[in-house]
């Protein structure tokens, strides 16, 4: 917490609260009244700076955080391990730290008058005592013109004359219990040394008490113009400690007389203790609004804040020997002005942070959360306003970056489909290639220029291994012989010619194995036989050697 803007704060609202008072009800009897708004008004003024309405404070710009996620090997570690041994700059003196310290020493010196004012108070009353109504203490003082008194205890000098005035005037103080009063105020002085409205508050509170024990003494027994005499004429006494509640007091003489013989205030002046109501609200707005603090405690309307814009970075790992390593950046000014660089690390699943502040002068000092004390680090909260985070800011590692988008395959290609696969090849069989059908005669024709047209081609024949078939070999009878050549055909001219087929023969041997028969001839065209008798002897000629053959082998 940054104690110096705190009290900075609470005395800028005590201050206005006194204002306040010194505008409203300072010439009000009611003297009550007065001493609770002053004493509430102190307890209001530490409180307030550590309330705000969050409904109404402005959307900060949060500092960037940029997730960084890299693999560090163990030379870089071991680098990084000798830079944070090395020694830190020595601590400079800083204006900050001359007002603390100034501040530090107002206290003690304050603290110890209040010890040194209470121990001459509690050394007086080991003297001779006296019971006042079985409650109360009587103390006399040995020759002197004083008279005082301090929570149960009364101390009268034996010099003062008008002892019982006195004693009933004293009585009111120890009855309305305002040495709580007296000694709460002091504490608040101690605290607010440096702040001049504390003393006039002071003044201002012991003032109403000896309002309120004037006006109950006065309504006791005497009238008002006879007690007015009586604190005239003893005027002069001597004054008790600033703690106590002493009668003697000639600079406040004059301002009781007044308010002694004063008309008392209305029931309407009762409102003018409401003010307190809008003065409260006022510095409350202007505490969220006016002040930029992190000591704010109590938020009576929060306002969501906005979450740190984090980028994640997408470098994966490339070694199974390197620490999974991640790092957060941030820069920003702390409440007290100055400049720092807070990297959050996280290394192994354990966070640590390493702040480099900027000092005044520009130099720059360098501290780990792991490695800062105790003293370190209230140094760094009250000197530069500045606080390590404590919330682990890594809860897990970034997810993995999305996969790219698939392009869009053009529509014409969808419809495509792909290329059949090869067929599997085929076993290979053997079969027996028939022999060709032998060639035809040539054939004499009596047309001069023309010449018949060649046999038709042999059907293609399918194997699986695609072997070339053999070359073709001459046409062979039953018994293994060629075949004679046949005569060629003598066609007359008005006729027209037809090719020679070769005669296949009727009778097989009984020892031969079949043979498959060649496929047939394509068709040939439709043409006439030539004349009946040429034809016929050839014919028969050809099946007699055939059978002659036949019958020799």
């Amino acid at each position: 917490m940054n104690w110096l803007h705190y009290l900075l704060e609470a005395n800028i609202y005590l201050a206005v609260f006194y204002a306040c008072y010194c505008l409203f009800l300072n010439k009000e009897t009611y003297y009550t009244l007065n001493r609770a708004y002053l004493l509430l008004t102190c307890i209001l003024s530490f409180i307030l700076p550590v309330i705000q309405i969050g409904v109404l404070k402005t959307a900060e710009k949060l500092p960037e955080l940029t997730a960084v996620s890299y693999n560090v090997t163990a030379q870089n570690v071991q680098l990084i391990s000798k830079l944070a041994k090395q020694p830190t700059v020595i601590h400079q003196i800083t204006l900050n730290d001359a007002l603390w310290a100034v501040y530090i020493v107002g206290i003690a010196v304050l603290t110890l008058l209040l010890v040194i004012k209470l121990f001459r108070v509690i050394n007086m009353t080991t003297s001779g005592k006296t019971l006042i109504d079985n409650r109360y203490k009587l103390i006399d003082v040995e020759d002197t013109d004083t008279a005082f008194s301090f929570f149960n205890y009364l101390f009268i000098g034996t010099k003062t004359t008008g002892n019982d005035i006195i004693i009933q005037h004293e009585l009111v103080h120890i009855r309305q219990k305002h040495s709580f009063d007296i000694i709460f105020i002091e504490i608040i002085k101690i605290i607010n040394w440096f702040n001049p409205v504390i003393y006039l508050l002071q003044i201002s509170l012991k003032t109403i008490h000896e309002y309120i024990a004037d006006e109950q003494t006065a309504a006791l027994d005497h009238d008002a113009l006879a007690y007015s005499a009586f604190l005239v004429d003893n005027a002069y006494g001597l004054n008790g400690s600033s703690i106590t509640h002493s009668f003697f007091n000639y600079n406040l003489l004059k301002k009781r007389i007044i308010m002694l013989n004063q008309k008392r205030s209305g029931k309407l002046a009762r409102l003018k203790y409401l003010v307190a109501i809008p003065v409260f609200g006022g510095m409350l707005c202007a505490s969220t609004l006016a002040f930029s603090k992190n000591y704010a405690v109590i938020d009576l309307a929060p306002k969501h804040t906005v979450a740190l814009k984090t980028v994640a970075s997408k470098t994966p790992k490339t070694a199974a020997d390197t620490l999974s390593r991640s790092q957060v950046k941030s820069r920003a000014v702390t409440t007290k002005g100055y400049k720092y660089e807070e990297t959050g690390y996280l290394v192994n699943n354990k966070a640590d942070f390493r702040v480099i502040i900027t000092d005044k002068n520009g130099e720059q000092k360098e501290y780990y959360k792991s490695k800062a004390n105790g003293t370190e680090l209230a140094m760094l909260q009250e000197k530069y306003g500045y606080t390590f985070p404590k919330m682990l800011i890594f809860p897990k590692m970034p997810p993995p970056p999305p996969a790219p988008p698939v392009a869009a395959v053009p529509h014409k290609t969808l419809h495509r489909l792909p290329p059949p696969p090869p067929a599997p090849p085929v076993a290979s069989v053997d079969v027996k290639m028939p022999p060709p059908p032998p060639p035809a005669a040539p054939v004499k024709s009596k047309l001069k220029g023309k010449t018949p047209p060649p046999p038709p081609p042999a059907p293609p024949v399918s194997s699986a291994d695609y072997k070339t078939p053999p070359p073709p070999t001459p046409p062979l009878g039953a018994v293994g012989l060629p075949l004679p050549p046949l005569p060629p055909l003598k066609l007359k001219k008005d006729k027209k010619w037809a090719p020679a087929v070769a005669p296949t023969p009727d009778v097989k041997p009984a020892d031969t194995e079949p043979t498959v028969s060649p496929t047939e001839p394509a068709a040939t065209p439709d043409v006439k036989p030539a004349a009946a008798s040429p034809t016929a002897k050839v014919k028969a000629k050809i099946k007699a050697e055939i059978n002659k053959q036949l019958n020799n082998g």
